[in-house]
């Protein structure tokens, strides 16, 4: 969530810009800013919906963002840290270890914000402690080449899983009924050991599964993003990832006793374990069979689902840097213009993600009688709105120029 690169600076073909040392590719704040809007989306609308006559579907917030945003936002970070390390060259020789220091102050200072905004009363899962320790478990990657890179990423994505699959049970057993709520805060420091349970594997974003979401971005932020046949790949790879892990699924799904089991498991009914499919909710139990392997709902840290989030992830990016590169093509600076109001939220996704939490608790009482809609409507409005104005003044965002400011001084302090 934090930008990697300085303001106001010149765009170069490809939707770059350069300015104070750093790359900044433009496609990915684009990207960044409509995953800011599935965030915002998931946090204030609901995830399913009351029928007419019986039942509940999944509303459409829960079908395009759910479990896509927030791990579009998990790559994309590992796609900045790429960027902040030098791009597809890597980390300039002899500045490894100032870099090391300046991502783990950036982690730190992340992980105490998310740790001060889960006390909020805000109804939402905070990702940022995790998003911090995320930093920091990158730090011995920095300087690895790409292929070795790509090699990690892949690994991950596809064993952690299994891993998660086999530890979830031994690991919640004997936490229950103290595990954590899904917003660490600061008293949970109190109980270290429960709490890196939790945020390993029991939490809502369980860091041994989500760690490959940014191994996958670092790999991606190694590649020549600001070319179109690079950013072309990313959506064919990743739209073939995201589309055959659900035909995947539903064709396991449709075997003999698979709805069946996973009913006995989860307590639902017909109509709930669709529902629950879709959105993510109410599947704990999935886990105690065999059969959770086979779905792909969000959330879930199922096979599959890491596999379609991911590709889903690597899509938009890639038409994100699809879609800026033909518009400055065919209109110049005007098309970049045109995309300033998610550029620049997406350039300040830490101010607007912090703040959007702060208001949904400040604003409670006054937002209550708002349909979830018209809410929704507002909060988005106001991200493109700021935005907007950040694009056009050339500035970060508050959060982002004190996370930068911050670690950039104390990581030359010797």
């Amino acid at each position: 969530m934090t930008e990697t690169s300085s303001r106001g600076a010149k765009t170069h073909k490809g939707g770059s810009r350069h300015g104070g040392g750093t790359r900044r590719i433009l496609g990915v704040d684009l990207a960044r800013g409509l995953a800011l809007i599935g965030m915002i989306a998931v946090h204030i609308l609901p995830l399913r919906v009351a029928l007419a006559g019986d039942g509940f579907a999944p509303s459409w917030a829960a079908t395009l963002f759910s479990g896509r945003a927030s791990a579009l936002f998990v790559l994309l970070a590992g796609v900045g840290l790429a960027l902040l390390s030098g791009g597809p060259n890597g980390p300039a020789r002899g500045k490894l270890a100032a870099l090391r220091r300046s991502v783990l102050i950036r982690a730190l200072l992340i992980a105490v914000l998310g740790f001060g905004l889960g006390m909020l009363e805000a109804n939402v899962a905070v990702i940022l402690v995790h998003y911090g320790l995320l930093f920091l478990g990158a730090l011995p990657f920095l300087n690895m080449k790409r292929r070795t890179l790509g090699w990690w990423a892949a690994g991950w994505l596809l064993l952690s899983p299994l891993v998660y699959y086999v530890a979830l049970p031994w690991v919640q057993g004997p936490l229950d009924p103290y595990r954590l709520s899904s917003s660490p805060v600061f008293s949970d420091l109190g109980t270290p050991l429960v709490l890196v349970a939790d945020l390993l594997v029991t939490g809502f974003y369980p860091l041994i599964v989500w760690f490959g979401f940014l191994l996958t971005g670092l790999f991606v932020g190694r590649l020549a993003l600001a070319r179109p046949p690079v950013a072309f790949g990313l959506l064919v790879v990743g739209s073939i990832m995201a589309v055959g892990s659900k035909l995947a699924s539903a064709w396991l799904l449709d075997q003999p006793g698979a709805f069946k089991a996973l009913r006995s498991a989860t307590g639902l009914d017909a109509n709930g374990l669709e529902v629950a499919l879709a959105t993510g909710q109410r599947l704990d139990g999935a886990i105690g069979t065999p059969w959770f392997l086979a779905i792909s709902a969000p959330h879930s840290g199922a096979p599959l689902d890491v596999l379609h989030v991911t590709g889903s992830a690597l899509a938009v990016l890639g038409a994100a840097q699809l879609l800026y590169m033909a518009l400055t093509a065919v209109l110049g600076g005007l098309g970049e213009m045109l995309l300033w109001p998610l550029t620049g939220a997406g350039a300040a996704t830490l101010t607007i993600y912090a703040g959007h939490l702060v208001a949904l608790d400040l604003l409670s009482d006054v937002s209550a009688p708002l349909p979830r809609e018209v809410l929704f409507i507002i909060y988005v409005v106001a991200a493109l709105l700021l935005g907007l104005l950040l694009e056009f003044i050339g500035r970060r965002g508050p959060l982002e120029a004190v996370v930068h400011s911050v670690s950039t001084t104390l990581s030359r302090a010797k």
